[in-house]
């Protein structure tokens, strides 16, 4: 009597606990599908460069191939080297905006 309960107990705990297996893998299975199916979150990033350029006698900041800047600096060219000052008649494209602002320090202080 005592064997049948410690067989079905047990039979019952396997049984149990293969259900929670099953059911746990076929979740992780459906996640995996549903994160390939969706397209991934990624945060809007500018990923064209920032062109900085010398702007009707001002330093002008553009992204990418814009036509008008949308920043607008105030620089003294009568102190900047004839290089620097041809550079910036071409333009200086520059990729992340930490390279942009240790430029813009250069060429303003």
């Amino acid at each position: 009597m005592i064997d049948k309960k410690i067989f079905f107990t047990l039979l019952t705990s396997t049984t149990i606990s293969g259900f929670i297996v099953i059911c746990t893998a076929a979740q992780s299975l459906r996640t995996v599908k549903t994160r390939a199916k969706a397209p991934p979150i990624v945060e809007e990033v500018e990923l064209t460069p920032y062109v900085l350029k010398k702007y009707n006698n001002t330093l002008g900041v553009f992204r990418g191939d814009y036509e008008s800047p949308y920043k607008v600096l105030d620089c003294d060219f009568s102190l900047l080297a004839e290089a620097d000052i041809e550079a910036l008649t071409k333009g200086i494209a520059v990729e992340t905006e930490a390279e942009l602002n240790s430029l813009i320090e250069d060429f303003t202080s």
